[in-house]
């Protein structure tokens, strides 16, 4: 089994990208993906937030494959029965997403506390964008400040951050203190973590860097909070099947060649993500 943890469909600023589209380029190899709707989150289609989510729901319906996010606008509406109701009618809902980059609104804004208590009672993770280390809106330490008021909410850096090696390094060391000190969860997706200017590091070095920090924290082994994931469609190495499968490939043979360990392996492709998403 194969779960990608982070990729979506819409019309966005980044291309639009249809269901079928994305299910192609993950072809049979990808068993489930998690997935939210770009036309809630930046598109010129823009869609509010019951919209955007009820068309992610009828889309993950028809596609199995493809298990929702519910797509979170705290910048935009302070009326949380809204998402309260979509999720309590419809448990399909894996999680909530949150892209505080493109909501222009600083992870650790009061806006979001009503999302993460539904998301603290629902019991549902939260997939977050997680920005360059010095991102005023999504900053890896923004987001940690709000995880820590809401530590029983599982909260995924997804990207790890977007910038450079000397960001991931300092997204480790907060996913690091959080684990040692035990005051968040978070956890962290692969998607971009090795990508510059659309180039593949197929040393996977950085990403090698985070397993090698969390398998050796104070607390011992925490590599069960690392999911597999690309982003897909989103990124020219991400819109064409056959890219998507080798850089998948790549993946596979850069954690072997490391670690040399299946299980492992394993469980960042798929154990870690069914183990939080609870499917």
């Amino acid at each position: 089994m194969i779960i990608d943890s982070h990729v979506h469909f819409g019309n966005s600023l980044w291309g639009n990208f249809t269901p079928e589209f994305l299910l192609e380029i993950l072809s049979d190899e990808i068993d489930y993906a998690i997935c939210s709707n770009l036309e809630g989150i930046d598109s010129p289609e823009f869609k509010s937030e019951a919209e955007c989510n009820l068309a992610m729901l009828e889309i993950s319906k028809k596609y199995p494959k493809l298990k929702p996010l519910y797509v979170c606008q705290p910048n935009l509406s302070d009326n949380i029965d809204i998402a309260r109701d979509i999720l309590e009618k419809n448990p399909e809902f894996v999680g909530l997403k949150i892209h505080p980059e493109c909501l222009k609104l600083p992870a650790d804004s009061e806006k979001y506390d009503k999302y993460l208590e539904l998301a603290t009672e629902l019991k549902k993770p939260c997939l977050y964008h997680s920005g360059h280390i010095k991102s005023r809106f999504s900053s890896p330490k923004l987001i940690y400040k709000k995880a820590q008021q809401f530590p029983k909410v599982p909260i995924i850096l997804g990207h790890l951050s977007t910038g450079p090696t000397q960001s991931h390094i300092e997204a480790v060391e907060i996913l690091l203190d959080s684990i040692e000190n035990n005051n968040a969860n978070l956890y962290v997706d692969t998607s971009w973590i090795d990508f510059a200017y659309e180039k593949l590091d197929e040393t996977y070095k950085d990403t090698i860097m985070l397993i090698n920090a969390l398998k050796n924290t104070k607390k011992g082994d925490a590599t069960n909070r690392i999911l597999w994931a690309t982003d897909c469609p989103v990124g020219a190495f991400n819109q064409h099947r056959e890219t998507y499968h080798k850089n998948l490939a790549v993946f596979k043979s850069a954690i072997i060649n490391e670690f040399n360990d299946e299980k492992l392996l394993n469980n960042l492709l798929f154990e870690n993500a069914k183990a939080l998403y609870k499917f």
